[in-house]
């Protein structure tokens, strides 16, 4: 089922699109596993770095739509069952599993025969507002929420050095 967005520019055919491809990932885990699973609704309400997430407990999917229009049948064939894949896998094990653990993994393999990727290769939407943070090995950049919650006292550590990061300058001011 599919939940509309209030933006113009989803299209019907994408809708569509998107609606068949997560009808057919459950048709096949149903195959596989022998099982009648509760589908899920759908949205294009996903924004921000990731190219869909899913919300477990209102089995709901959102995918985001500037992603899919940069390749759709790409998107199709990988972000929708890695999403579709979290809600058998919750359906079946419930919160008791890893996200990304070797029951998701199973089923990216063995119903979708996919690599259980984690990422994604598609271009991420400008930010609005971004924020520029150093550590020791390089420069990183903040979205507006992880900057307002460092300037509250979250520390941020880098991934690579270790080091914590520091706030250098907001790039939306530097442009004007």
């Amino acid at each position: 089922m599919f939940e509309p967005m209030s933006t113009k520019t989803v299209t019907d055919s994408e809708i569509i699109a998107l609606q068949k491809k997560v009808e057919f990932c459950f048709q096949l885990a149903e195959a596989f596993f022998n099982h009648k699973f509760h589908h899920s609704h759908c949205n294009f309400k996903q924004r921000g770095r990731a190219a869909g997430t899913a919300h477990l407990q209102k089995n709901e999917l959102r995918f985001n739509h500037f992603m899919f229009q940069q390749n759709p049948v790409e998107f199709l064939n990988t972000v929708v069952p890695h999403e579709v894949a979290h809600i058998i896998v919750y359906q079946i094990y419930g919160t008791s599993v890893r996200p990304h653990g070797k029951e998701w993994q199973a089923v990216m393999r063995k119903v979708y025969q996919l690599p259980p990727n984690r990422t994604h290769a598609f271009e991420v939407p400008p930010l609005k507002s971004s924020y520029l943070y150093a550590c020791a090995c390089r420069q990183h950049e903040f979205t507006k929420r992880r900057h307002s919650r460092a300037q509250k006292g979250v520390e941020y550590i880098c991934k690579e050095c270790h080091a914590c990061l520091t706030f250098l300058k907001d790039l939306h001011q530097a442009e004007r």
